[in-house]
């Protein structure tokens, strides 16, 4: 005898599929824009480097500013378990950053960095950092 299973449980399934899938991706964009553990070692030039390496500029725009984490990701992870969705959360130590700041562009984005060691603050959803704030 086959078992029928109400449409809408298949459904619930395939949204709680496409949300997972969505955050996931959320979470990997928001590592790959911020963080640089350990951090890539770059002879001249590190923000320039790196925006052009991990595209974080849309084509045709620059982005003010792009800081990267040197920090493990468990650092900022950790901080967002538990947390209501939205929530600013700081991290718990000085971690080390490179803040870009765009000195010129478009078309030529042309960055300029600086490197703080300085608590980090984030945005949790779903338990994981989506946004890093001014740091």
């Amino acid at each position: 005898i086959a078992m029928r299973t109400p449409w809408w449980t298949a459904v619930l399934l395939l949204a709680l599929i496409v949300s997972t899938y969505t955050q996931d991706n959320r979470y990997a964009k928001f590592l790959w824009i911020h963080m640089d553990f350990p951090m890539t070692p770059a002879r001249t030039n590190y923000c320039q480097n790196m925006i052009a390496r991990r595209c974080v500029n849309a084509p045709g725009t620059c982005k003010d500013i792009n800081t990267f984490v040197h920090a493990p990701a468990p650092n900022l992870t950790t901080i967002c378990a538990n947390q209501p969705n939205g929530s600013l959360q700081n991290t718990q130590q000085r971690e080390l950053v490179t803040v870009c700041r765009l000195i010129g562009g478009p078309p030529n984005c042309r960055y300029a960095g600086t490197q703080y060691n300085r608590f980090v603050r984030v945005r949790c959803e779903d338990g994981f950092p989506m946004h890093l704030n001014t740091t």
